[in-house]
């Protein structure tokens, strides 16, 4: 009889009913030969040729970007697609980023690759991108995926801990991001990783509000 104080669970999403409700997008100045096929498969996909809207990017409008480190974002950084991938860390973590190129590249360039959170030649198949597309979609609308985020966000100032990972679960089932915060307060002085930590949760609860509609 006291199944109704119970919180919430995170629903377990099937792959087919979280392709309907995604999007992605690639940014490359080249043709993306893949497109066609994910649309064919069921995806919602667009590709832009530059950084057409930041802000939208730094919004998390799109589930999962397949970026180009060369010949995008000039105009909003020097360093192309490195610079994009390193603004969205910090103005957007939980955005999932695939790096992908076509050519391998010198060592002050593996930063581009080491932030993202797969990384794929264009010379790959198809099968590969959609492989690497389809457990990345499975991790976005996970609990865990979150919870892993934080803890990556505050490691530099906070070692994991079963305590963490508590607050952050109960924020999201709570849909209360000042939780997470005041925990954090107590315990990180800089407020842009607490502000971040924060922006997590937001995103995971907005995650969630898509499957109890």
């Amino acid at each position: 009889m006291f199944s109704i104080f119970r919180k919430p669970a995170w629903p377990e999403i099937p792959l087919e009913d979280i392709k309907k409700r995604t999007r992605l997008l690639v940014i490359d100045d080249a043709e993306f030969p893949y497109q066609e096929l994910f649309k064919r498969d069921g995806y919602t996909i667009e590709r832009w040729a530059d950084v057409l809207d930041l802000p939208k990017l730094e919004a998390g409008a799109y589930d999962i970007i397949l970026l180009d480190l060369q010949g995008v974002g000039r105009q909003q950084s020097a360093e192309q697609g490195l610079g994009i991938l390193r603004h969205l860390r910090q103005v957007s973590p939980s955005q999932i980023i695939i790096a992908y190129s076509s050519a391998d590249w010198p060592l002050k360039y593996q930063e581009f690759f080491r932030l993202a959170d797969e990384v794929l030649a264009k010379s790959s198949d198809y099968v590969d991108f959609k492989r690497k597309v389809d457990d990345l979609l499975k991790q976005r609308f996970s609990l865990g995926f979150y919870v892993n985020r934080v803890r990556t966000l505050v490691a530099e100032h906070l070692q994991g801990s079963d305590q963490l990972d508590r607050v952050v679960r109960r924020s999201i089932q709570d849909r209360s991001p000042e939780k997470l915060q005041k925990y954090l307060q107590g315990k990180i002085t800089d407020p842009q990783v607490i502000n971040a930590a924060a922006n997590v949760v937001r995103t995971a609860i907005a995650a969630w509000s898509l499957w109890k509609s």
